[in-house]
């Protein structure tokens, strides 16, 4: 009885899928007269080079079937493949891959011993010797996934789950429909997402090991990977929880100077072939970086033509925390945490008029953790204490500009004022009451926890943790309609034991007083903000927003 079907589709490729055969003919698992236990399916997808004549007179060891269709794609000839199989279990494998004896044995044990696995065997390259450059990194960066595959400092996701040396359960397979028919590229990532959903865990095998006979040019590679940007951008539009794998949160991993110039080399239009075919002696000289740099905008390339431009905002963009304590009604002089009324209203007509979007906290946590976009040029405005001010001085003007913000509540001393300052403007100054917060909650402004009593979370037991984050939280689920699920820790100071102490107590994201910009790498539980002063200059306030500089002050 059949229990492996080895699955191939086949173009125009005679020559390398005989000794992709041969190599199966070599297995260890045909040995004993165990060689009925797999099969051999080979779709012919319309090779015109003598492929069928070639498969004709082949002296298979094993049982081999051929079926013919017209060129349809890699994918529908895969899934013609995996629905004529008649093995429980289905490894797909490139024309291109010569197995290692081994490669079919370690499938199938590994899919009897877990009743059914997504199992990706290991793939190594063979690049001609006169190779270029960019194919030889291109390789070297290949067998550096998969050393850290082998060592265990990366695991195994969708992403990585490549067709070439994949195996699964068939059932599986027919009840997620098989490959997508319409992506140009990735569809074998897709089809993992869909499978590890259905139930199957990814399965690594190291010893499962097939050696791909590349002999695509730089060219062709980087028509890959533009072609895979704009597939992933395809598979996010039809399941948002795709977002995180192959990249697409990625483009703020580089450093400054290589994002400023990728935006300024796509903006130009420049095709990447252009720098993928020279650029021999810089790559030398940095070492690597310059390959990376190549590859990458080559798949940015490939997004930017397939996203709307609110989708490429949402990708590359990045969004600013502002954060503000006090709001000096009139009379007051501005001072380290107070910020003059007449400035925050410049301020925020200044975000108004230049197009910026202000968006609630609690939106942008929600759109983060469900995997929406945000797009760029966002602006968040949150302020910590909550002042008897935020709510006389700062809510009018947030209300003229249709503005929103986040109001984080010291839930102690809510109604009283600040104990926890024995000196400075702060010390004794009044805090909103509970019927003013439910009032400003109406009018449009959200209220998160800041603690129990202000004190700072880094020298705090666990005990204490939980009943100053917990206990806070809980308050303040009682007294509002819609509390936000999200910390703000008093002073910015936090620790693991902090913040794993807010997520025990049910909260999903926290902010920190640590200037920076927040992009879809940044962690929620560490999310920067920029403190605007009474004494930060509109010159810091613009360059704060624009670029998340460190002047503000």
């Amino acid at each position: 009885m059949i229990a492996l079907s080895v699955v191939i589709a086949t173009y125009n490729r005679a020559d390398r899928l005989t000794a992709c055969l041969d190599a199966l003919g070599a297995q260890t698992i045909c040995g004993g007269g165990a060689q009925d236990e797999f099969e051999v399916v080979v779709v012919v997808d319309g090779s015109s080079d003598g492929t069928l004549d070639l498969l004709a007179s082949y002296g298979a060891t094993f049982p081999l079937r051929v079926v013919a269709q017209k060129n349809a794609g890699q994918p529908a000839a895969l899934n013609r493949g995996v629905e004529e199989a008649r093995g429980r279990f289905c490894l797909l494998m490139d024309d291109d891959v010569v197995a290692r004896p081994e490669l079919l044995a370690e499938h199938l044990k590994a899919q009897r011993e877990t009743a059914g696995a997504l199992a990706a065997g290991r793939l190594s390259i063979d690049v001609p010797k006169r190779a270029g450059w960019f194919v030889r990194r291109f390789a070297a960066e290949w067998a550096d996934h998969y050393a850290r595959l082998d060592s265990g400092e990366k695991r195994l996701t969708s992403s990585s789950c490549y067709g070439g040396n994949l195996s699964f359960p068939r059932a599986a397979f027919l009840a997620v429909g098989g490959f997508a028919l319409d992506l140009p590229r990735g569809y074998d990532v897709e089809l993992a997402h869909r499978l590890i959903a259905f139930g199957l865990s990814p399965l690594y095998l190291p010893h499962a090991e097939g050696a791909q006979d590349e002999r695509k040019t730089a060219r062709q590679l980087l028509r890959d990977q533009e072609n895979a940007g704009g597939s992933l951008v395809a598979i996010y539009r039809r399941n948002r929880s795709t977002l995180p794998m192959g990249g697409l949160t990625d483009f703020h991993r580089a450093g400054r100077v290589s994002i400023a110039l990728r935006r300024l080399l796509l903006a130009l239009n420049v095709p990447a072939a252009a720098l993928g075919g020279t650029g021999r002696m810089l790559d030398r000289l940095t070492r690597g970086r310059w390959y990376r740099f190549v590859r990458q905008y080559a798949f940015w390339r490939g997004v930017r033509r397939a996203a709307t431009a609110e989708e490429w905002s949402g990708l590359t963009g990045s969004v600013t925390i502002l954060l503000y304590h006090a709001v000096a009604p009139a009379g007051e002089t501005a001072s380290r945490f107070v910020v003059g009324g007449a400035e925050f209203a410049w301020q925020m007509r200044w975000l108004a008029l230049g197009g910026y979007r202000v968006v609630s906290l609690g939106s942008y946590v929600r759109d983060r953790r469900e995997h929406r976009l945000t797009p760029g040029r966002s602006v968040i405005i949150t302020f910590d204490d909550g002042y008897a001010d935020n709510g006389a001085v700062a809510a009018p003007i947030l209300d003229a500009q249709h503005f929103t913000a986040t109001i984080f509540l010291v839930t102690d001393r809510v109604g009283d004022a600040n104990r926890w300052d024995v000196e400075g403007v702060l010390a004794g100054r009044p805090i909103l009451s509970w019927d003013e917060i439910r009032d400003l909650e109406r009018a449009g402004l959200e209220f998160a926890p800041h603690g129990r009593s202000h004190r700072a979370m880094t020298d705090l037991s666990d005990e204490e943790l939980s009943d100053e984050i917990g206990g806070a939280w809980e308050t303040l689920k009682q007294e509002v309609a819609h509390p936000v699920p999200v910390l703000a820790f008093p002073f910015g100071l936090h620790d693991p034991s902090a913040r794993n102490a807010s997520g025990r107590a049910g909260l999903v994201a926290a902010c920190t007083a640590t200037p920076g910009r927040t992009t879809l790498r940044t962690p929620l539980d560490v999310l920067p903000r920029f403190e605007i002063k009474g004494t930060t200059s509109r010159l810091d306030f613009r360059l704060a927003v624009w670029f998340g500089g460190n002047r503000a002050g």
